[in-house]
């Protein structure tokens, strides 16, 4: 259950009412806003008077990652390397498309007219992002499909299908019917993490919660790193960002 929570000084709250939640978790997230997660015992009314008493904080954590995100926006000069997608940046003095992307076995090249393209806007920024998902996608086919099949094959947890989507929220996902579904930003991770997270959605194959068996499943196949690797993925994120130097592999919190 989802609703959207209007709150003066504070804006637009996205709440959502889940069942493995336990308490109240409130999130200034970088490019969704504000998303609130609470138990179903919690009223919508008591996550609004919640959001209200942290107002300030909301306020301050808002200011602070606008001003790092305005630190970390695409320009002409910029870097990007995830694997074998990387990207560059072509002037043109094209008047009727002054902001367009061509992508060659994984180098995506923007083109843009620098009298007409402003950079600071998020519908510019967003049009890279997508460009690169897209390169960064296809890549990922290449990549993760055999390595699925390997690690199945290694642990005999067999799958009905694997597809790659580009999703920010979550790594991978196991449905009831045993279909995988991994982002293509797994690429922004090293191989081990890569695989760890594999492992984890094919064990969803044998447990199809996050009980006790689930992780002991996971634990054994992981050679005993669960926790490990589990906290160590908590560093990472999957944003698309500009490297602060010349290259870039993976997006650490």
């Amino acid at each position: 259950m989802q609703r959207i929570i209007s709150v003066e000084g504070v804006g637009d709250v996205v709440v959502s009412k889940r069942h493995n939640c336990v308490q109240i978790r409130l999130t200034v997230h970088p490019e969704k806003g504000l998303q609130m997660s609470i138990p179903f015992r919690v009223s919508y009314a008591d996550a609004e008077r919640f959001i209200f008493s942290h107002r300030d904080w909301i306020a301050e954590t808002m200011k602070a990652q606008q001003q790092k995100g305005a630190r970390r926006k695409f320009t002409p000069q910029s870097h990007f390397t995830c694997r074998s997608t990387t990207l560059r940046f072509e002037p043109t003095d094209n008047q009727k498309r002054i902001l367009y992307a061509k992508v060659n076995n994984f180098v995506v090249t923007v083109f843009y007219n620098p009298q007409l393209v402003d950079f600071e806007l998020d519908t510019v920024q967003n049009f890279i992002k997508k460009v690169l998902l897209a390169s960064m996608r296809k890549e990922a086919e290449s990549i993760l499909y055999p390595r699925v099949n390997e690690i199945s094959q290694k642990t005999g947890l067999k799958f009905r299908k694997v597809s790659i989507g580009t999703a920010h929220t979550r790594w991978g996902t196991c449905s009831s019917r045993d279909e995988i579904i991994l982002s293509c930003r797994l690429l922004l991770l090293p191989d081990y993490l890569i695989d760890f997270i594999i492992l984890h959605e094919l064990c969803h194959i044998a447990h199809k919660n996050h009980g006790a068996k689930f992780h002991a499943l996971l634990d054994k196949l992981s050679d005993g790193m669960e926790d490990k690797y589990d906290k160590e993925l908590k560093s990472w994120n999957g944003r698309i960002l500009p490297a602060e130097s010349s290259s870039h592999f993976g997006s650490q919190s």
